[in-house]
């Protein structure tokens, strides 16, 4: 009896080391490659996920420059319009102030003309009224040198 129990566990055992070299061979091989496979391919999911997220931050990154630099060639264009804006105040000022000189300046000479105008007159006037009193005090006698003398002497005192 012992003779058949063993060729029983023999055969028990070689059918069991059949079994796990079949199920290594045709199970657990292929089940290793196929995890394998999706190991590389998750591998390179995640390398194509960081590459990703290196290029987003390196984009972030030129963006944040960029805006930066959008900020300073803002403020340098303000500072130009300011400046511009500046010598245009000045250049505008300075007209004005040119033309209220030639404004004053002209005024100047027109009063002084009218003031000539109205000297020129009054002489006139006076020299009619000169003419005159000498002609009723000197009675007939006219003439252009008589009435220069005269016109003289009165003027000499009316200065004086």
């Amino acid at each position: 009896m012992i003779n058949i129990q063993f060729w029983s566990i023999l055969w028990t055992v070689v059918n069991l080391l059949i079994l796990v070299v079949a199920f290594r061979i045709f199970f657990i091989k292929p089940i290793g490659r196929i995890i394998a496979k999706r190991q590389e391919e998750a591998d390179e999911v995640y390398a194509k996920a960081t590459a990703k997220e290196n290029e987003a931050n390196e984009l972030a990154a030129q963006y944040e420059q960029k805006v930066a630099e959008a900020e300073t060639e803002k403020k340098q264009i303000i500072a130009e319009a300011r400046k511009s804006a500046d010598g245009q105040y000045q250049k505008i000022l300075e007209d004005a102030k040119t033309d209220a000189k030639s404004i004053h300046d002209a005024a100047v000479a027109e009063a002084n003309h009218e003031k000539s105008q109205i000297i020129a007159s009054a002489k006139k006037e006076i020299a009619d009224i000169v003419v005159d009193a000498t002609t009723k005090v000197v009675g007939s006698k006219t003439g252009a040198d008589i009435d220069s003398k005269l016109f003289d002497e009165f003027l000499g005192k009316a200065g004086e």
